[in-house]
């Protein structure tokens, strides 16, 4: 059904009911003008009742005051004018009473009163006429007629009659009000179930259209959000229904253009995209090519200078053994020969010998150290790549550190940096590349006491020069954790600390390839993560995790 019947149809029930309202008020007010005719007829009545009444006790004073004077010897008659007059005012009377029959319609009471009054009325004319003229007639009428005929209307029939009326009145009067109560109920009552009944259309009617035009609402804020594939769930034959499909068919077209228009952006992206990377692409290869270049330079003096350190760290371990095997020997004649020796000096030349034999113990033990070190140079230089290993974490870590401290001081005698270790016993040996994890240690370790330091020697208030080093077992990872309270990496240089031949010290002071080989080492060879927590002006914390696996 369309909106436009919809209404029609509303519209015309309205009409039809207000039109029924309408009617029942025209039979209502009929109705209540014939109560009130009735009532007027009562009322009426009784005024011409009281009039005839009124004209009756006056004529029966007039006549008995003239029949005591007929009595009287003498007597004269009455004049024509006062005959005229009393003849005028009974026929009046007359009337009235006519009048009343009329209002009453067939009453046998009224007409007894009526047949009765016309009696008395020709009696006492008959009497008037032979007033003074006739007595002996007029006494005789009035006796023999007059009399009786003035007691049954007066005494008997009017007030039976007044009393009629009475009744008469009254219950026009209770039809008029019955009637009037019963048209304001029906009236009211009929207006109240038109206007609730007008109401229920008007709901039901604006609850339809009300809820079309949320639907399509709805559907019109969710399509200007960008949701083109909303569809408006508006199964109607009406206007509103062809409205929604017709928006619907409009989405899709807009939701087809969209996707067509993002499948093209999508291309140019793409190309944008695949530009750029190769653009990057060239920009790492000549980056590379860059490193390549110096790493290739670097290598060589690597090479040259381990070269030149393993010959003479061979001799010094190879010496070393043999010292410790002749001072064996030498312990061994000396005990032989300790009864020809005196005893304090047998007890002097033991300790010495355990001396050198401790030195020569401590020569051999640095001696494999530096010879490790030697050989992992030898590794870069080649660029060889180590091999995975078991190895206890926590002794790397505090053996790297304490190098990287000792190698600073050897260079500044007035360096010198609090080291603080804490290292979880739990963290049992992991597979990882020993010489490729020190030298990351290391280089942290290196720029942490450098950062240290610098703050230490521009302070000079009893700064205290702190590297904090802890490991932390995280169950499937480990965390190595090294902070100093230097004055920090300022944020906008915080991303591009790990990126090569990037650094923040002076000219001479740093290549810049330490953090970013450490970052290749940490990510790409030992799948782990690297990261930097930093105040400026507070302290600097780098932040190493190696997965188990």
């Amino acid at each position: 059904m369309t909106i436009r019947r919809r209404f029609s149809l509303s519209f015309l029930g309205i009409m039809t009911l207000f039109a029924f309202n309408a009617g029942v008020y025209v039979w209502s007010n009929q109705r209540r003008s014939a109560a009130v005719e009735d009532l007027r007829r009562a009322i009426t009545r009784q005024a011409l009742l009281s009039s005839v009444q009124l004209t009756l006790n006056d004529a029966q004073k007039q006549i008995s005051v003239l029949s005591q004077i007929a009595s009287e010897a003498g007597a004269a008659g009455a004049s024509q004018g006062d005959k005229n007059q009393f003849s005028s005012r009974l026929a009046t009377a007359g009337n009235n009473v006519s009048k009343i029959r009329n209002l009453s319609g067939q009453s046998p009471t009224i007409a007894e009163f009526e047949n009765t009054f016309r009696q008395l009325s020709a009696s006492w004319r008959v009497f008037y006429e032979n007033f003074g003229v006739n007595q002996s007639k007029a006494i005789e009428e009035l006796v023999l007629r007059g009399e009786p005929l003035s007691r049954a209307v007066i005494q008997e029939l009017l007030p039976k009659l007044q009393t009629e009326e009475n009744e008469n009145a009254e219950a026009a009067g209770e039809n008029f009000r019955s009637a009037s109560r019963l048209s304001d109920q029906i009236t009211f009552s009929i207006f109240l179930v038109s206007t609730l009944v007008a109401m229920v259309v008007v709901y039901f009617v604006s609850r339809d259209m009300t809820q079309g035009l949320t639907a399509l609402q709805a559907g019109v804020e969710a399509v200007g959000s960008g949701e083109l594939g909303h569809r408006i769930a508006l199964e109607r034959k009406d206007e509103l229904g062809h409205l929604a499909r017709a928006f619907d068919a409009m989405s899709s077209r807009l939701a087809g253009a969209r996707k067509e228009l993002t499948e093209a952006h999508q291309k140019e992206k793409k190309k944008s995209e695949d530009l750029a990377h190769a653009l990057e692409q060239l920009g790492k290869a000549q980056d590379q090519l860059v490193v390549q270049q110096k790493m290739a330079s670097l290598g060589t003096l690597t090479a040259g200078i381990a070269h030149e350190i393993k010959n003479p760290l061979n001799f010094v371990n190879n010496f070393a053994e043999i010292a410790g095997s002749l001072v064996s020997d030498i312990r061994d004649s000396i005990t032989s020969q300790k009864e020809r020796i005196d005893a304090r000096e047998f007890g002097f030349l033991t300790e010495t010998l355990q001396d050198l034999e401790q030195n020569a113990a401590k020569i051999r033990e640095h001696g494999k150290r530096a010879d490790g070190i030697v050989k992992g140079m030898l590794m870069h230089s080649r660029g060889q790549q180590g091999h995975m290993q078991e190895t206890n974490l926590n002794t790397l870590v505090s053996e790297y550190v304490k190098l990287a401290y000792h190698g600073i001081r050897a260079q500044d005698i007035n360096f010198n940096v609090t080291i603080e270790e804490h290292y979880d016993s739990t963290i049992s040996p992991m597979n990882i590349v020993p010489h490729d994890l020190s030298r990351v240690i290391l280089n942290i370790a290196n720029n942490a006491c450098y950062a240290a330091d610098q703050k230490a020697q521009r302070t000079k208030d009893g700064f205290r020069p702190t590297l904090r080093v802890a490991t932390i077992n995280l169950g499937d990872s480990v965390e190595i954790r090294l902070r100093d309270n230097g004055d920090g990496i300022p944020e906008h240089i915080r991303e591009k600390i790990f990126e090569p031949f990037f650094t923040t010290k002076p000219a001479g002071s740093g290549t810049g390839l330490g953090l970013s080989m450490s970052y290749d080492i940490i990510v790409q060879e030992h799948r782990g993560k690297i990261r930097v927590e930093s105040q400026q002006g507070e302290f600097a914390e780098f932040i190493i995790t190696l997965p188990r696996k």
